[in-house]
Formats: C-alpha cells, sequence, structure tokens
C-alpha cells in the first residue's frame, strides 16, 4: 500500500516538477515601421570627442514612452552614471555629484561636454529624423534613414539589421563644430517597457 501511494505522488510531482523547470515562452513583438516602437533596451558603445577631450563608455539603455534611463559604465571620468528623465525633469547621478535639469539633453553635457539632444537621439536611435526640428534626411532604397541634418547636427546611419521585423540602425555617427559622437548599437530589443 505504501509502495502504491508513493508511486501516485511521484508521478504526480514528476509533471509539476518538470513544468516548474521550463521557461515561459515569451511573444516577440514585431513591427512594421520604427515608429512603431516607443519602448525598448539597447546596450552598446558611446564614444566621443571634442576639441579639447574625448571618451567612450559602454552604455544599457531602457526606454519607455515617458520615461528613460541610460546607464553609462567606462572612462568617462566617472567611472559609472545614471541618466535618468521623465517628463519635465531629468538626474544623473555618478559616483561623485548628483545633477538636476528640467531635460536629459542638458545633464549629458557633464558627460561629453558638449550639448547631447537626447530627445533628438530616441528618434535618432530608431532611424527616424526628430519630430521637434526641421531637418534634411535622405534614404535608401530600402527607405533607410543614411543621413540627416537636424539641430546642427549632421548623422550617418550606416549599418542597419533587422529585428522584430524592422530594420534598425546599429551605428550612427554624429558631428557638430568639432563635436562628434558615434553610438555602436550591439543589442537591440524593441518593445519592451511599452
Amino acid at each position: 500500500m505504501k509502495h502504491r501511494l508513493s508511486r501516485v505522488l511521484i508521478a504526480l510531482c514528476i509533471p509539476l516538477i518538470l513544468s516548474a523547470c521550463q521557461t515561459p515562452t515569451t511573444e516577440l513583438t514585431t513591427f512594421t515601421h520604427p515608429s512603431q516602437i516607443q519602448g525598448w533596451e539597447m546596450e552598446g558603445k558611446l564614444g566621443y570627442r571634442t576639441p579639447n577631450d574625448g571618451g567612450s563608455a559602454t552604455f544599457e539603455w531602457r526606454q519607455q514612452p515617458a520615461r528613460g534611463e541610460i546607464r553609462f559604465s567606462g572612462p568617462l571620468g566617472f567611472g559609472s552614471a545614471d541618466l535618468r528623465w521623465d517628463t519635465g525633469r531629468a538626474e544623473l547621478i555618478t559616483a561623485k555629484e548628483q545633477y538636476q535639469a528640467r531635460s536629459p539633453g542638458e545633464l549629458a553635457w557633464h558627460l561629453t561636454g558638449f550639448w547631447l539632444p537626447v530627445s533628438a537621439l530616441q528618434y535618432w536611435a530608431r532611424g527616424l529624423p526628430w519630430p521637434g526640428a526641421p531637418g534634411e534626411a535622405s534614404y535608401d532604397d530600402l527607405e533607410r534613414l543614411q543621413s540627416l541634418e537636424q539641430l546642427g547636427w549632421t548623422l550617418t546611419f550606416d549599418r542597419y539589421e533587422t529585428v522584430a521585423g524592422v530594420e534598425l540602425p546599429f551605428r550612427i555617427k554624429a558631428t557638430q563644430n568639432g563635436n562628434r559622437f558615434t553610438l555602436l548599437i550591439k543589442d537591440w530589443q524593441p518593445g519592451l517597457g511599452q
């Protein structure tokens, strides 16, 4: 009797244990145009150069429709830094200091020494002109943004990959008045946080 009860319990527990070990399948969101992407996670590297300085850092960027966060790690002079924002406010936290401003672009100056338009970068990173300012854009035969002049910046988008059904940039080079930056994206995960 005890053996029979033990066998029944084992037979009932094995499927439960096996199902607990399985990872649930996550449904991959697909898009038909980059403008549909309102939230993402991405990782990569930001390199910058000014007439007097330069540097690089790896980054992790989490974006939701109304707020974002970029965590920088590396030799920016800070060791690491967190840039966070939502509507009407932004903060930059480093190991040494904490700054606050109305926009993340104002705070990016503390990292690079020039005004980095983070609000526009949220569009540029998806291969889109920023709708908040006029710009001159050129596209390739696949309707991917190849070059853009906006906010005084000259940008080139020369490396694309298909992610979640759309072509997204993986390298953006930008120059403005002797300042320049390169955004090299290593991992794009659109749709997260939407």
